[in-house]
């Protein structure tokens, strides 16, 4: 094996990501690799696994979106140290003056579609999109009879928006957001990865599958909108 068949560890532009680490490096290896290359994967840390996948002809339907180069190239650079700190959790900052946000398995398991898979509804009988899913259509009010479609590569516009300036989080303003998929389902989430001088309606968007907080040390994930990186537009 030579070294030019060794994947970059990415470690002077990633650091240490944990247990995504060996993940993160199988994405990047799949954007440069060709139907019927083979790749070696192997990890340790609590003991070792060892993979050999051989690439078909599937990844060239996902060549050119969701990947690490993508997300590398869209990456901002934080402002100043105090923002950095604050991220890491190394300078103590005021607490939500809220009750304890508390997590529920049983909840993330049962509405895993959309939660993890951002699945919004599509009415079979007058074609309405909602996000999230809905028993009962707001267009036509027929109830559970629906299909399920999966947006979670649909682009966006911004509707409208709000900057919250006394919301406690590690990057004020909080940018509180609705925005319009696909022309087709209007939702309400929380902006990031946004420089907030440059927010303003009309503005292209996508989703990206961030952490929103953490309930009894409990992380809880959901999908945000973020500027539309340069590799998605048309």
């Amino acid at each position: 094996m030579s070294k030019t068949q060794i994947q970059d560890a990415m470690f002077d532009r990633l650091g240490n990501t944990g247990s995504a680490f060996a993940l993160m490096m199988l994405v990047a290896a799949l954007e440069e690799a060709k139907p019927g290359d083979k790749i070696l994967f192997a990890n340790y840390g609590n003991g070792a696994d060892v993979f050999i996948f051989q690439v078909t002809e599937q990844i060239e339907k996902v060549k050119g979106h969701r990947g690490m180069k993508g997300y590398l190239s869209f990456k901002m650079q934080l402002p100043n140290y105090e923002t950095y700190i604050r991220f890491r959790g190394l300078m103590p900052v005021e607490m939500q003056r809220r009750p304890m946000v508390v997590s529920s398995a049983v909840q993330l398991w049962r509405y895993r579609d959309w939660i993890l898979s951002a699945n919004a509804s599509r009415c079979r009988r007058c074609g309405k999109h909602q996000f999230p899913p809905q028993r009962v259509c707001l267009g036509c009010q027929s109830k559970d009879d629906f299909d399920l479609v999966d947006i979670s590569d649909w682009t966006g516009e911004l509707f409208t928006f709000s900057k919250d300036n006394l919301a406690l989080c590690p990057d004020p303003p909080l940018i509180l957001s609705i925005v319009d998929y696909g022309k087709k389902v209007r939702c309400y989430s929380r902006m990031t990865d946004r420089d907030p001088d440059k927010v303003d309606v009309g503005m292209p968007l996508e989703l990206t599958f961030r952490k929103m907080h953490e309930g009894a040390g409990f992380p809880n994930y959901f999908w945000k909108p973020m500027p539309e990186r340069e590799s998605l537009k048309k």
